[in-house]
């Protein structure tokens, strides 16, 4: 059976996770013919149509699972404030439902180098953070740095999941949490002293506009 790249795909909901009280996973079964198409990269996304009031809407959303440690296909989709799919999924997507997905796409995904990893993550931009270092971690020996910014501890995301992975990685994954409700937002120089040295890392920059700009300066 041919397989068209922008062919949507039926899969079934087989569990949905509680992240945070506006976050959750969705673990979707892919059944062995669409094994090859839904085949993915850490850090890839996948594109989801559902119809709401009568209208397709359709949005994107990252894998947190890696395809090098045996997870499960899943995504995870915090809510978006007025976001029509974001609400829908949180509020109305169960187990055993289904929903159209088109396969695995996405050029933010880990290179084969030798050099560290520094990442930093905002809010859900940790979801396809997650699975990069999951990757990384099992495929490889570099050393990786996350610094993972959210208004308050109860907005981290895989926060117990973050930890068992930094304490079984032999002291190669470096997490630094910073919480806006206590030190204010991260500013240029922050982020240069937390990076020190390794500026010749490989950077995964992902979260809120303003973040992402404040990463790059």
């Amino acid at each position: 059976m041919e397989l068209h790249e922008r062919e949507y795909h039926f899969l079934t909901v087989a569990e949905v996770v509680d992240e945070t009280a506006d976050t959750r996973s969705f673990v979707l079964d892919v059944p062995p013919a669409l094994s090859d198409a839904f085949a993915y990269a850490a850090g890839q996304f996948c594109t989801f149509r559902v119809t709401i009031d009568g209208e397709a809407v359709v949005r994107c959303y990252s894998m947190s699972s890696s395809p090098d440690i045996g997870d499960p296909f899943t995504t995870t989709v915090k809510r978006v404030p007025g976001g029509r799919m974001s609400n829908w999924m949180n509020d109305v997507l169960r187990a055993g439902d289904t929903i159209e997905v088109l396969r695995p796409t996405g050029l933010f995904v880990l290179h084969g180098r030798a050099t560290p990893i520094v990442a930093f993550a905002g809010g859900s931009g940790i979801t396809p953070v997650i699975s990069i270092i999951k990757s990384a971690l099992a495929t490889t020996d570099r050393r990786i740095l996350l610094v993972y910014a959210n208004r308050g501890a109860e907005a981290v995301i895989f926060a117990d999941e973050l930890e068992r992975l930094r304490a079984s990685a032999d002291g190669r994954l470096s997490i630094h949490h910073h919480l806006d409700s206590e030190r204010g937002f991260l500013d240029p120089a922050q982020c240069s002293a937390l990076v020190g040295d390794a500026a010749d890392a490989d950077f995964y920059i992902c979260g809120p506009g303003p973040y992402m700009d404040t990463a790059e300066t």
